[in-house]
């Protein structure tokens, strides 16, 4: 096995155990982060436009985008786990073809079985509308990865003319 599928290989794996990890947390656990960095956005926002926003102001403004970032930050998640994926799988001749549908498809699965094992986890729940936000993010990965591809091979193509 060569080291660039090894190290695509471990990438993802690692990948994996960090959403794991943030899945195995409680929901006050869990609402606790996403609460904490809404209140830093809409202070910083608050800061940078000198909007004098009062502190109960504040809250509010934060509690309104908790759950956006939340999704967020799942969307952003799936979305490195299918470009890990797609790199390791890109690394196989016979699967290099397919390597952005087997990523998507790996992604989804995985948030399925992420979801699956939420259901056991205290003050959580396993939602299908959350595997189909995940399984977005890692579409919008993907697309961002393979516009990123077709653009740099363009570019390598441009510079050798």
């Amino acid at each position: 096995m060569n080291f660039k599928r090894i190290l695509w290989l471990a990438a993802a794996v690692l990948w994996m155990a960090v959403i794991f990890s943030f899945s195995n947390q409680k929901a006050a656990a869990s609402s606790e982060i996403s609460g904490s960095l809404s209140s830093r956005v809409i202070g910083e926002v608050d800061q940078v436009f000198h909007l004098h926003w009062q502190e109960s102001e504040i809250k509010t403004y934060a509690q309104w985008i908790e759950h956006p970032i939340r999704k967020a930050a799942h969307m952003t998640e799936y979305a490195i786990l299918a470009v890990l994926l797609s790199g390791n799988f890109m690394q196989y001749e016979a699967l290099k073809r397919k390597c952005f549908l087997w990523a998507f498809l790996g992604t989804a699965g995985y948030a399925a079985t992420d979801e699956f094992h939420q259901l056991f986890i205290e003050g959580r729940s396993g939602e299908f509308k959350d595997v189909c936000i995940d399984s977005l993010g890692g579409l919008i990965g993907l697309i961002l990865a393979y516009a990123v591809i077709f653009w740099w091979k363009k570019r390598r193509k441009n510079d050798r003319v």
